[in-house]
């Protein structure tokens, strides 16, 4: 499946990794309609810059069905007729708070990082999966199984999905909901010929990572297979690509973690604890 003239949502596309998907499906000669949280003005400045013409801006709030949902009329009234196919899901949140040995500390987090990592994710798959679909004739529910690829959605989950190490204790269980959801929708939307799959990254540089990250480098230095190090941006992009591309990849989590585990590495010479500043 070629991205040529094809349109895709990407949201947290003002960030590394979903900025990073964006200019590679832009070079592939597709559209991308990103949707964030920057105020417009400055999104859309954002955008000009990965390229003037295929490349829109929409701000919005991924756990607000209503804003997702007319963020995405917006978008087919821009992009050309019928050209939609997909979306990569990137947009999240990782709260961080000091270490504590009352897990009942972490409920609020939990609370609000599930509203926007887990049903974040359903509301985008399922905003962009209608969308795609309404650009056909609506026969119903039990409409006659499409043989035709209409398009392709791709979720980044995380390496601390499955399993889910401690320190990461709202976060990781956010992204096993990713997995989840994922599996459930590629099934879902099969009649619709909707692909959909997950990227499980390890650490990559970002602003997620805040002040954490000489904790997880004594982690990945100590569990990781190999490479011992960070993921870099490209490396991510690279396997959401080849998703979106390969029509026969669906319901797969492809995991880009040098064969990193995740599980706290208790031989350290010191509490590994004392290396993070924060618990997620």
């Amino acid at each position: 499946m070629k991205l040529e003239n094809k349109a895709f949502v990407i949201t947290g596309g003002c960030g590394a990794i979903g900025g990073g998907a964006a200019k590679a499906i832009l070079a592939r000669g597709g559209i991308v309609v990103v949707l964030d949280v920057l105020e417009s003005a400055a999104g859309e400045a954002k955008v000009r810059t990965y390229h003037p013409d295929r490349a829109y801006y929409f701000q919005t709030d991924i756990a607000d069905v209503d804003k997702v949902s007319a963020a995405l009329d917006l978008a087919l009234k821009v992009i050309p007729k019928g050209s939609l196919f997909g979306g990569v899901h990137c947009a999240a949140i990782a709260p961080a708070r000091p270490w504590t040995n009352k897990m009942k500390d972490s409920c609020a987090d939990f609370s609000k990082v599930l509203k926007v990592n887990a049903y974040g994710t359903f509301v985008v798959d399922a905003c962009i999966a209608d969308a795609i679909n309404s650009q056909y004739p609506d026969e119903g529910p039990y409409a006659v199984r499409v043989s035709e690829e209409r398009g392709c959605i791709v979720n980044i989950a995380s390496m601390v999905a499955r399993p889910v190490p401690g320190r990461c204790l709202t976060y990781g269980p956010s992204k096993t909901c990713v997995l989840g959801i994922s599996s459930a929708a590629s099934d879902y939307l099969g009649p619709s010929a909707i692909r959909v799959n997950t990227v499980s990254p390890s650490i990559v540089a970002s602003a997620l990572m805040g002040d954490r990250t000489a904790y997880f480098e004594a982690e990945v230095e100590a569990a990781a297979i190999y490479p011992r190090r960070f993921a870099v941006v490209d490396e991510v992009v690279s396997a959401i690509v080849y998703l979106l591309e390969n029509s026969m990849m669906n319901d797969f989590d492809f995991r880009i973690d040098g064969g990193w585990r995740g599980g706290t590495n208790w031989a350290a010479e010191k509490d590994p604890r004392s290396n993070a500043p924060a618990l997620e």
